[in-house]
């Protein structure tokens, strides 16, 4: 996932926390790539899985990867709808499944879940493009 208004920086997982970083090299790169799959609490969403089997899931706002509970909460925390990005053709926000009018955003280059603002910097800091993996 990379960030549409710093369109050099991707989630990236940093000691369990998801954070905009630049690309990086070698294996810090698995750390910025995320499989794709149907949600946890609603299909007809969207989970991010790790490459190491974790999950990004929202917990006190902040997004996080941590291993599946089985619990129907982290299943709601860890799902979400993507929405096209308002005013950022081909960008998308992602909605949280359990606060809906909620969406994931970067502040300070750490992701969080926040309330919809009619702001253009909430707009950008919550538009993303889903593209392919980076690089070994």
């Amino acid at each position: 996932m990379r960030s549409v208004n710093y369109p050099d920086r991707y989630w990236h997982v940093s000691q369990g926390l998801v954070r905009l970083d630049p690309a990086r090299g070698g294996d810090a790169r698995a750390d910025s790539t995320f499989t794709v799959v149907p949600g946890l609490a609603d299909r007809a969403c969207s989970s991010l899985r790790t490459a190491d089997g974790r999950y990004l899931r929202h917990r006190d706002f902040v997004l996080r990867a941590e291993p599946d509970d089985g619990s129907p909460l982290f299943g709601r925390d860890a799902t979400f709808c993507a929405r096209p990005a308002p005013a950022v053709p081909g960008a998308v926000a992602l909605e949280s499944v359990n606060y809906p009018g909620r969406f994931l955003r970067h502040q300070d280059f750490r992701l969080r879940l926040d309330p919809a603002q009619d702001s253009g910097l909430y707009r950008a800091d919550s538009a993303f493009r889903l593209v392919p993996p980076l690089a070994g």
